[in-house]
């Protein structure tokens, strides 16, 4: 009930703008998206096209959304927002407390002729935003969660707008992570419903946002703006470091990659959000869920030879969509799938090369898939044993080396916080190897599975599901 409300505060801080933004009555222009790239279907299209309407997006034939926003483009959309939308406080406050003033030269990559000068220098003076070096600013550098959070609590608190509390303060999972100077800002804008966390409850706060998230809680902020505040209400205290003590009273919570067995299976509808990556050996699995729906509608991109190297050099990729011909980079077949959760089985092939080259390609590989798809929850599965009859065990390709490759594996998921799932324990027989009856080319690879093994494989993960993500 407590979500419902705070969501319901944020849709109404979405849609109760209007008479900010514009009024009908003032008989302006009908406005025209300048936007190619922004259509109806983009969950970010009303954040945008409402900040353009009212002149704090500037308007250009791309809007480029997918891209990380920049510092010069967030202070400007702030700048542009105090001389345009609030320019009535804007004068206000300067009448009580005058014009900031700071050295127009500090920043020697940022001079007159810089399209952010005006809007880096205001941002500056105001102490929303200091320099990344004594005397750089790096104006096409990114910002982090955290960052852009601070700076729209003193934006906020500059402009004198009064944010209504949404939810309760809330840990992350990771909120000890979080900078000490940002964490006031962080928990403002949670508690405003600006930003939060994401579904396994980690903040990420180091994380990049892209161009439309930088829009979004523009918007909402500015938004927030026009709101009524009914009596009684409760508000967010924009005072800096008003929330530093919550933190004082934060257990660390520990992360732990490996995923335990539950006692009972886990709904199949979970996978509905998920996609699976892998190579030869996971085709088995998917095509014995394509036929009985074990995983629901879980999606694969498999390809036979997949691994991390071959996928680095563009030499196998899976098709996606299927049927398409297409083979895009694998981080952008994952953000096609819409998936929340990626479980990923690689490997096998790249064993060979050396621990540290295989694992150095795949870690690669994950970091692509996160970096474009941010929001996505990781899950590893460890590379599955071979036959004792395998005719391409050697010396370089053999269950130690899978074993260590896993164990390697594992430990990078505790450095990364993602999770592990064991899968290779359900097939080891007694002395570690895979278990003849579950393996379709016993008398050759020795490594493939067969539709047995596949229910036993549907069985183990169903079983294995991260309880936070349920």
């Amino acid at each position: 009930m407590k979500q419902f409300v705070g969501w319901f505060l944020v849709f109404m801080i979405l849609f109760s703008s209007g008479s900010l933004l514009r009024d009908p009555s003032q008989g302006q222009e009908e406005w025209k998206n300048p936007y190619i790239d922004v259509t109806q279907d983009l969950w970010s299209y009303q954040y945008i096209t409402e900040l353009n309407k009212a002149g704090v997006l500037p308007s250009e034939e791309y809007f480029r959304g997918q891209e990380e926003g920049t510092r010069g483009d967030f202070v400007l959309y702030l700048y542009n927002m105090d001389n345009g939308v609030f320019e009535e406080r804007k004068k206000d406050r300067e009448k009580e407390q005058g014009e900031p003033q700071t050295d127009p030269a500090k920043f020697a990559d940022v001079g007159g002729d810089n399209p952010y000068y005006n809007a880096v220098y205001w941002a500056y003076a105001n102490n929303l935003v200091g320099g990344t070096g004594d005397t750089t600013f790096s104006p096409d550098g990114t910002l982090s969660r955290e960052q852009v959070c601070t700076i729209l609590a003193r934006f906020a608190a500059l402009e004198g707008i009064t944010l209504i509390q949404a939810v309760e303060p809330d840990q992350f999972k990771d909120s000890l992570d979080i900078a000490e100077y940002a964490r006031s800002g962080v928990t403002a804008c949670q508690m405003a419903g600006i930003v939060k966390g994401y579904e396994d409850n980690f903040f990420y706060p180091e994380n990049t946002m892209t161009r439309e998230e930088c829009a979004a809680v523009v918007y909402r902020v500015m938004a927030a703006a026009s709101m009524e505040v009914p009596e009684g209400s409760k508000t967010v205290d924009l005072t800096p470091g008003a929330y530093d003590s919550l933190y004082d009273n934060y257990e660390p919570l520990t992360f732990t990659a490996l995923v335990p067995a539950s006692d009972t299976e886990g709904p199949v509808s979970f996978f509905d959000q998920t996609v699976f990556i892998g190579d030869s050996i996971s085709m088995t699995l998917e095509a014995y869920c394509a036929a009985s729906g074990a995983l629901g509608g879980a999606k694969f991109l498999c390809a036979g030879s997949m691994s991390p190297t071959n996928m680095l050099t563009g030499q196998i990729l899976p098709e996606y969509p299927k049927g398409s011909g297409q083979k895009p980079p694998i981080e952008d077949s994952v953000a096609a799938t819409g998936a929340k959760v990626v479980y990923v089985m690689l490997g096998m092939d790249n064993i060979a090369y050396g621990i540290d080259r295989s694992t150095s390609d795949y870690l690669t590989i994950l970091n692509n898939i996160v970096t474009k798809n941010p929001d996505v929850q990781i899950i590893i599965q460890s590379v599955t044993p071979m036959t004792d009859s395998s005719t391409s065990t050697s010396e370089k390709l053999n269950n130690d080396q899978i074993n260590a490759f896993n164990a390697k594996m594992q430990e990078y998921c505790q450095e990364n916080q993602w999770y592990y799932v064991n899968v290779a324990e359900a097939f080891k027989d007694a002395n570690g190897f895979l278990q003849k009856e579950y393996c379709s080319d016993v008398n050759s690879m020795g490594m493939h599975f067969t539709y047995d093994g596949a229910k036993v494989w549907v069985n183990y993960l169903k079983t294995h599901i991260p309880e936070d993500l349920l």
